[in-house]
């Protein structure tokens, strides 16, 4: 097998290397070029010109004092300008002297010209007794709170089942649509559910509950016989 016959069997292969050897010639050629460059200039065989020298760093001229022309710039100030006076702070207003103030005189001592007390004379008529206040009634009791609304539930019964033991769990499932409440699974006898029913005994067709006031509902068996119980 001539080697065209065997790149021909393995094109892929043929492929590859050529494809990478495309690669690596490009890059030989990049690499080339910058390494090629001056300054990051380009590859020209013409030289560059001359950059300007703005600044000339061995002249010593910016350490001598400026020279000022002989012609007089009139719009320069000549001399420093004079910060104007603070003006002179107001005298303190006089304060005239106060009289003297005159002590008031004292009076003698009143004598108490107020009546003795006498007892009251026979037949003459009793002083009458100031009245009592009435005491404030009592305040009133608070309302009573109202009854909560009748909660509903709704009962469906499916049987019951034995588990290790010999115990017997109905399967029992009860909803309360208003608050999203579920109760679901096995329960035993006297299992209270949602804190509104209670389990009191079951059979293979029938369950009874008691709920409010020790009222009892009877629900058979079967989600045709689903029964909706009214809570107080």
């Amino acid at each position: 097998m001539n080697i065209l016959e065997k790149m021909k069997a393995e094109w892929e292969r043929t492929l590859l290397l050529g494809v990478f050897l495309v690669i690596g010639i490009g890059a030989g050629l990049i690499a080339y070029r910058l390494f090629t460059m001056e300054d990051g200039g380009v590859s020209s065989k013409e030289k560059r010109p001359t950059s300007p020298r703005y600044f000339d760093v061995t002249s010593y001229s910016y350490l001598e004092p400026a020279k000022l022309p002989d012609v007089m710039n009139p719009l320069a100030f000549t001399h420093s300008l004079r910060r104007r006076p603070a003006p002179p702070k107001p005298p303190p207003p006089k304060t005239e002297p106060k009289p003297d103030q005159k002590q008031p005189q004292q009076k003698p001592p009143v004598a108490n010209t107020k009546p003795t007390p006498q007892p009251p004379k026979p037949g003459a008529e009793k002083p009458a007794t100031p009245k009592v206040a009435d005491k404030p009634p009592p305040p009133k009791p608070p309302p009573p709170k109202p009854k909560p609304p009748p909660r509903k539930l709704k009962v469906m019964y499916s049987g019951y089942s034995a588990v290790e033991g010999g115990t017997r769990k109905a399967w029992l499932r009860v909803v309360e649509e208003k608050g999203n409440k579920r109760a679901s699974g096995r329960f035993e006898v006297g299992a209270q559910l949602l804190d509104a029913v209670k389990i009191e005994s079951f059979d293979a067709d029938k369950i009874v509950l008691i709920h409010s006031g020790g009222k009892k509902a009877t629900i058979h068996k079967g989600k045709k016989n689903e029964q909706e119980i009214t809570i107080q």
